[in-house]
């Protein structure tokens, strides 16, 4: 679950900590392909957050790199997400205006991540764990856990839209 040191409100620049579950382009692809098919993932959706990056290599050895990517190439998964229950969305940048739409319909909140500082980021990760798609290496779903992981709210959750 992810808390935020600030009140949650589009504009606003928070620092989130707590668990999130990493997505990019081939993890999003079968996981939306897993949910279609009524099978569900080894973690858990309700309430969780989604981090559209993909962690390099090296946390183990403390020089882990986690930035985000383009969210508007991940908006086709979003409302799926939403249904299964994601309620909070990290990446990269603007969304098409379904995907707006599907998160202010799903209360749901879209955090953007600054471009250009996946090592500061990856400072930010206590823990790494790798849950699906082992496969995808870097593109795999990793949880994992931050503090103080600064991101501006870019869509809450009453309809705030603040780009």
């Amino acid at each position: 679950m992810i808390s935020a040191d600030k009140e949650l409100k589009a504009g606003n620049i928070v620092n989130l900590s707590g668990e999130m579950f990493t997505l990019r382009d081939n993890s999003a692809k079968k996981l939306a392909a897993m949910l279609e098919n009524g099978e569900n993932p080894n973690f858990p959706l309700e309430n969780s957050a989604v981090f559209f990056a993909a962690p390099t290599p090296g946390f183990e050895e403390g020089r882990a790199s986690i930035g985000p990517t383009t969210s508007a190439r991940m908006a086709a998964f979003i409302p799926k997400l939403i249904e299964k229950g994601v309620k909070y969305f990290i990446g990269k940048g603007a969304l098409p205006e379904a995907a707006k739409n599907a998160l202010v319909e799903g209360k749901a909140f879209y955090f953007q991540a600054l471009g250009g500082i996946g090592a500061y980021y990856g400072s930010k990760v206590s823990s790494m764990e790798l849950m699906l798609f082992e496969e995808f290496g870097p593109e795999a779903v990793y949880k994992v856990e931050v503090s103080d992981f600064p991101v501006i709210i870019s869509i809450d959750s009453d309809s705030g839209i603040f780009f």
